[in-house]
């Protein structure tokens, strides 16, 4: 067949009325697309059965002037009706090739390796689909404020990756602004950029809450409890949950995660995007990092205006920011040399989550091995230095875990699917030979023709439906969850009797199996990306685990920044985002299972993407450190109500703005 099979662009049809499809020669063609997002379909029997395995990849060109990122969908849909849909980010006016290694239909990544040119690209979907039964193929756009219109040329199966040979043509300025776009508040010069910052910092600081209603720790005076000399929680007669803080003052939790003075922009693959940068070895060299592989105009940005004292002044400007705009605590992945500067009670993310060599599905360890328990035991000594640290509030033991973005997954069947000898495996086995005794019972209540238990220790292919399989799996499935989050937590407590555990900031709760062993957190944490929190859940989740609830992430951008991405939740404008920061904050105040919010993230994120190449304007602060000022007043007042609203004594904000289609990945 050849290391390159050209997909025709004859079989390629609309999949609804409002996509149109353009021919331009064999195989190139332009999709057009209504607001809405459209996709064009190729039944995958139309193309040779062998392709599957003869070929690895998938690859084409694609190039766009949209007025924002493009994501493109690439999704695969089997005989069984199982999906996975491959999103990639891509920047307007830039060739992009793209490249889908179809190994990877086997759902075991999350997030594909970045690819030169390429922004993020995730897959979502199912837990795998099977190349021996695809039924169709499809290219898609999302939503949008506006039409859409894509080249694409090239589509075709190889053997091999594609090289990437791009022409040079900067993206961005030496601020690491969009060159190709205009927009209200955009940095002209370093030194504009530098009178703004200067007359910031010579303004007198200026603080959200009166003082005196407000102790050391943060908490809220008109209301206490007995203290205990740490963070806890309570619950009061009403209902209304509370943390608590050590002089026994109620807190409800304001913050604010990745406190750091940037967030450095991967050079790898996008070298042809970028302007000349400073050397490594010069005053700009605080800026580099990862080997020369990461630069940050951030910090060269803080270094051209405050000089070799960029850093101590970030942190001063920060501290005076944070208390204007009525943040009370240092949230997720922020610097700790800004926490230890700092006076607010702060949250930890810890590292290295236990694991094993071999994995069931994605990040989902052998549970049941003794190296799982070792690791696990070895996971929970990070916090023996910081178990007399009146300012931590409570740790989180871990950020969206990748397999649990995969809704009802079966974890069971995945153990089962692989040919690894798993300790799991072998558990349930002998789970099964307690229960059933004999072979043959076993046999006559699946409906199967097993010679041994020992049989399961092959992969199991798929099998037709049985009743009280499907038990079996579901019950184990909810015994390796359990397992999963109990042994590292109860570790944890055994290292750090005094600390909160804030569980591990589920993306979202596609099952109550995810809940499993979760009554051994003190906080259920859950990042909620919604104009909204989702109020039936919360109340459903804190009343089945008896604790209460922690948003660790939500964020809104806007559309009339200088970012081609807003985010996962958007607004046409910053004023518009302030509003929706403010309905989102104080709507969940007044709900009485949630004792906290922390907005993602305080600085934008970098033009060409960061590290995994999300590049969205979510910051409180652009990438030359001025804050979008109008967003930022509506936090603080957020924030100077939301005791009022807490107690009942003031309605929340109930004028939710218009949302606008996102362009998260």
């Amino acid at each position: 067949m050849g290391d390159i099979f050209a997909v025709s662009t004859e079989l390629l049809q609309p999949a609804d009325a409002k996509t149109c499809i353009d021919r331009l020669g064999s195989t190139g063609f332009r999709i057009r697309t209504a607001p809405q997002g459209g996709s064009v379909r190729m039944e995958a029997d139309l193309l040779p059965a062998s392709i599957w395995w003869e070929h690895h990849y998938l690859t084409a060109s694609v190039y766009h002037e949209s007025h924002d990122v493009l994501v493109l969908l690439f999704t695969f849909c089997d005989q069984e009706g199982r999906s996975l849909t491959f999103h990639f980010g891509l920047l307007p006016h830039v060739k992009t090739k793209l490249c889908i290694p179809l190994a990877c239909l086997n759902g075991e990544k999350l997030f594909l390796d970045r690819y030169p040119g390429v922004l993020q690209s995730v897959i979502r979907g199912d837990a795998f689909v099977d190349r021996n039964c695809l039924d169709f193929i499809s290219l898609g756009t999302t939503s949008s404020t506006k039409d859409r219109s894509l080249h694409i040329t090239g589509l075709s199966f190889t053997r091999s990756e594609p090289i990437f040979d791009y022409d040079s043509t900067p993206y961005v300025d030496d601020l690491g602004q969009m060159l190709r776009r205009q927009w209200k508040g955009k940095t002209e010069s370093a030194e504009d950029m530098a009178v703004s910052l200067h007359r910031e910092m010579n303004t007198p600081a200026s603080i959200c809450f009166d003082e005196p209603d407000f102790g050391r720790y943060g908490g809220w005076k008109h209301l206490k409890f007995p203290s205990s000399g740490f963070f806890r929680t309570e619950q009061q007669g009403d209902g209304k949950w509370w943390f608590v803080d050590p002089d026994g003052y109620a807190l409800f939790s304001a913050g604010i995660n990745c406190v750091q003075p940037a967030v450095f922009t991967r050079l790898e693959g996008m070298e042809h995007l970028l302007p000349l940068l400073p050397d490594k070895n010069g005053p700009f060299r605080d800026a580099w990092s990862a080997g020369g592989k990461e630069y940050s105009f951030q910090i060269a940005n803080l270094n051209r205006v405050y000089g070799a004292d960029w850093h101590k002044a970030w942190q001063e400007l920060t501290e005076r920011r944070l208390q204007k705009w009525g943040f009370n605590t240092i949230g997720n992945w922020s610097a700790s040399d800004f926490i230890h500067h700092s006076h607010l009670p702060y949250v930890l993310q810890m590292s290295h989550f236990p694991t094993t060599e071999q994995t069931i599905f994605r990040d989902f360890p052998d549970v049941f091995s003794p190296e799982y328990e070792r690791s696990a035991k070895e996971f929970a000594e990070q916090l023996v230095p910081l178990r007399e640290d009146r300012r931590l509030i409570g740790y989180f033991m871990r950020n969206e875990p990748h397999w649990a973005f995969v809704d009802r997954l079966n974890l069971t069947q995945q153990m089962l699917q692989s040919p690894v000898s798993f300790a799991s495996k072998k558990k349930f086995i002998n789970e099964l030979k307690v229960k059933y005794s004999s072979v043959e019972s076993w046999n006559t209540a699946w409906d199967s023709d097993y010679t041994s238990f020992d049989d399961l220790y092959e992969p199991q292919l798929q099998l037709a439906f049985n009743m009280a399989r499907e038990e079996d799996y579901r019950c184990f499935n909810r015994k390796l969850i359990r397992r999963y989050t109990e042994l590292p937590a109860n570790f944890c407590k055994l290292a750090d009797p005094h600390h909160l555990n804030l569980g591990m900031r589920y993306a979202w709760v596609g099952s109550d199996d995810l809940l499993e062993g979760c009554e051994c957190f003190d906080v259920f944490s859950l990042n909620c990306y919604q104009m909204a929190p989702d109020a039936a859940q919360i109340e459903a989740i804190s009343g089945k685990l008896g604790m209460p609830v922690m948003i660790g992430e939500f964020h809104f951008g806007a559309a009339d920044a200088g970012l081609p991405a807003y985010g996962i939740r958007a607004a046409a404008t910053q004023q518009e985002r302030g509003e929706a920061y403010r309905y989102y904050v104080e709507q969940s105040a007044s709900l009485p299972q949630v004792i906290g919010v922390h907005y993602f993230q305080l600085n934008d994120q970098p033009v060409l993407g960061r590290f995994d190449g999300e590049n969205y304007q979510i910051g409180l602060v652009d990438g030359c450190h001025r804050p979008y000022v109008s967003f930022v007043e509506s936090m603080a007042i957020a924030h100077k109500r939301i005791y009022e609203v807490r107690v009942g004594r003031s309605a929340p904000y109930s004028s939710m703005p218009s949302e606008i289609p996102k362009t998260g990945f």
